[in-house]
């Protein structure tokens, strides 16, 4: 999957999890807490972007994971276990 296509499902993925969130005005450089996340929120997030993604995001790593972008550069540079 290419970048581009990668970031489209993302906003979309983000879009649906986040009340009222509306994707056309979300992007890579949207910072969670300017979606309305805190901190559980955002942690759900990445839940279930593991589950969606098939990836699994490291523990040290998650403390970095502030944006959109963050999300989609994580999958780029660790791609699911299934395509490894």
């Amino acid at each position: 999957m290419d970048t581009a296509e990668l970031e489209a499902k993302v906003i979309a993925f983000i879009a649906s999890k986040v009340e009222n969130a509306d994707a056309s005005k979300i992007t890579t450089a949207s910072q969670f807490e300017e979606l309305g996340l805190d901190s559980l929120d955002t942690v759900q997030l990445l839940f279930d972007a593991e589950e969606t993604f098939g990836v699994r995001f490291d523990g040290d790593e998650v403390k970095n994971l502030r944006s959109v972008g963050d999300i989609v550069d994580y999958i780029s540079q660790h791609p699911p276990a299934s395509s490894s």
